[in-house]
């Protein structure tokens, strides 16, 4: 039976997640951890971080790019998003706009 994935752990995997990094390096960067058990805790965490924008987001990635620029990356460690998601999100709100 696997140990418990310690809120700790949650936080480095889900700020390695973000990063997208692989798999692999995930489980390197953790180092008591399997690829597999990464890949699947993961998975399991992932729905939380998939949940829609929230407005203070949005507005909130707004802020970001004035300060920024399109530095998704920058902004992905201040909103705990992919960059592709916040990338995203960001060519939706200029659609709308």
């Amino acid at each position: 039976m696997d140990k418990a994935w310690s809120p700790k752990e949650d936080e480095i995997l889900v700020s390695l997640g973000n990063r997208e990094y692989g798999k692999r390096m995930r489980a390197i960067y953790l180092g008591h951890r399997t690829a597999k058990q990464c890949a699947d805790r993961w998975k399991a965490i992932r729905g939380y971080i998939d949940r829609p924008f929230t407005p203070f987001e949005c507005n909130r990635i707004r802020h970001l790019h004035q300060m920024y620029g399109p530095r998704w990356r920058r902004m992905s460690d201040d909103l705990r998003r992919s960059p592709k998601m916040i990338k995203e999100c960001w060519l939706a709100m200029e659609e709308i706009a």
